[in-house]
């Protein structure tokens, strides 16, 4: 069976990802609620999501087109990064 945040960017039409742990599969926020928290702070396209050292990190796009990746604890939810290019 399939990861779920491997369902979830599968649900959204985003890209696959990559769960490099398990750790965010078991903690509070799971992949489609980090997916919201992201576009939240100005994620408007995900193109990756993945678990890496206990934290999602979710890059894409800005609604204007710029790069920008989010970096979310997964027991609280709370935004710990936001990066934007340009």
């Amino acid at each position: 069976m399939a990861a779920p945040a491997a369902m979830a960017a599968a649900a959204l039409g985003t890209a696959s990802p990559v769960v490099a742990d398990d750790r965010c599969d078991r903690a509070e926020v799971r992949a489609e609620r980090a997916i919201g928290i992201a576009r939240e702070a100005g994620v408007a396209l995900v193109e990756d999501i993945e678990c890496d050292d206990g934290r999602w990190d979710i890059e894409g796009r800005s609604a204007d087109g710029r790069e920008i990746e989010i970096r979310i604890d997964p027991r609280t939810g709370r935004v710990l990064r936001v990066e934007r290019d340009g």
